[in-house]
């Protein structure tokens, strides 16, 4: 049975929605393969108690900055964080630290990695093949773009680059990737059950949230861990008194939950808990989605057909920025520049006859293209049989060193 492993990250939501997008796939289209998500602050559970404080209180900083739409020191953080992977993963001196990381899998090597985490997947990888020396380690970016240098490649390590921008490949070259090492897909990945073609009871859907079916409606979604931006966007458009539904996407956050639930709005909202399924039949009824220019935002918009009204990017510009531009060359969405500002968006996407088929026009199949590519990659029938281009600086363990 071929074992693969999805790496996730608990940092914003864009992340594990793709993982566990992926593992969904993937367990419907081989079920004889055995497939998992796994968490870095998991895998890295045998390391030094001071890398595994410094990880901890970097996700929990970052996930307390997102609740309240403040970000400090990130893209400083960021560098910090790809120099902790060039040094564990190019320095003899911290080869201690990947047959650590390998300990993990105390039940068995994988045959496969996938990551759809940045900067420390490699890590992974390199501590995978202290047990496994020919394990297929694929990146797929959840980006559009490479935010610095060595955020999502790294050449020197051997792996596969599944790439669902034309940015994406553009970094790619430049950074050095060899041609042979990424593949294009046609667009981002997403759960597949956003492709479904069954009908929706729009009205009993509505009816069963406590929403009025005669009116348009509007989805605030901020991510899991939910922001201050859905209140706010949610008091903007009640005060300007637009006759629509909204649904308000909470995340984790139970404050944001029952402040929106008792919130006085001239018209019906539903304040709703995070819950870890996709939210297809939401997006599928909706008229118009509001929130940040997430890949996984956009991308679930976009084949939903669902106009997407994003605030302006600030302290995430860096990564979010390319995705802005993207939005705004295809024309499937808006951009405000504040949640105060939104109620004016949202009656622009309303009245725009021509958004739909812009959208339509956009759609794309890349979660397909990712799962033929993952299936050409690591067919049991093809499992390599090659050990991967050395690294150079770091030789291999021998597998009894990890055990």
């Amino acid at each position: 049975m071929t074992r693969v492993d999805i790496l996730s990250i608990e940092a914003a939501s864009g992340h594990k929605s793709a993982a566990e997008a992926l593992r969904y796939a993937l367990e419907a289209r081989q079920p004889t393969w055995n497939v998992r998500v796994i968490d870095l602050g998991d895998v890295l559970q045998h390391q030094s108690r001071l890398l595994r404080l410094a990880f901890g209180f970097g996700m929990g900083f970052f996930n307390w900055c997102m609740r309240r739409e403040r970000y400090f020191f990130f893209v400083t953080s960021v560098r910090f964080w790809i120099l902790v992977t060039l040094l564990v993963t190019r320095l003899q001196a911290c080869t201690f630290l990947l047959r650590r990381t390998s300990r993990f899998w105390s039940d068995g090597a994988p045959d496969v990695v996938i990551s759809v985490t940045p900067m420390m997947h490699t890590i992974v990888y390199e501590a995978a093949r202290c047990l496994n020396p020919k394990v297929h380690c694929i990146t797929i970016p959840v980006d559009y773009c490479e935010m610095v240098p060595g955020y999502w490649y790294q050449p020197a390590i051997d792996q596969h680059y599944l790439l669902g921008s034309q940015q994406l490949v553009d970094d790619a070259i430049a950074g050095g990737v060899p041609e042979s090492e990424w593949q294009r897909l046609s667009g981002m990945v997403i759960d597949v059950r956003f492709y479904g073609a069954e009908p929706i009871e729009r009205g009993e859907f509505l009816r069963s949230l406590g929403l009025d079916p005669a009116l348009p409606t509007g989805v605030i979604s901020f991510g899991g861990q939910g922001t201050v931006n859905v209140l706010r966007c949610a008091r903007a458009i009640g005060d300007a008194k637009i006759p629509t539904n909204l649904i308000c996407l909470c995340g984790r956050n139970e404050g944001l939950l029952k402040t929106l639930q008792s919130l006085d709005s001239p018209f019906p909202i539903a304040a709703l808990r995070f819950d870890p399924e996709p939210p297809v039949t939401i997006l599928r009824t909706a008229d118009y989605l509001i929130g940040k220019p997430g890949v996984m935002t956009l991308t679930e918009a976009l084949i939903t057909d669902t106009p997407l009204i994003f605030i302006e990017s600030q302290g995430l510009s860096t990564v979010q920025g390319a995705n802005e531009q993207w939005v705004l060359e295809q024309e499937t969405g808006v951009m405000a520049d504040s949640p105060e500002s939104v109620p004016g968006s949202v009656r622009q996407v309303l009245e725009d006859d021509q958004i739909h088929a812009r959208i339509q026009d956009a759609q794309h199949r890349g979660v397909f293209d990712a799962l033929a590519a993952i299936e050409a990659i690591v067919s049991e029938n093809t499992l390599r049989q090659d050990v991967p281009r050395p690294l150079g600086l770091l030789p291999r363990p021998p597998k009894t060193l990890a055990e």
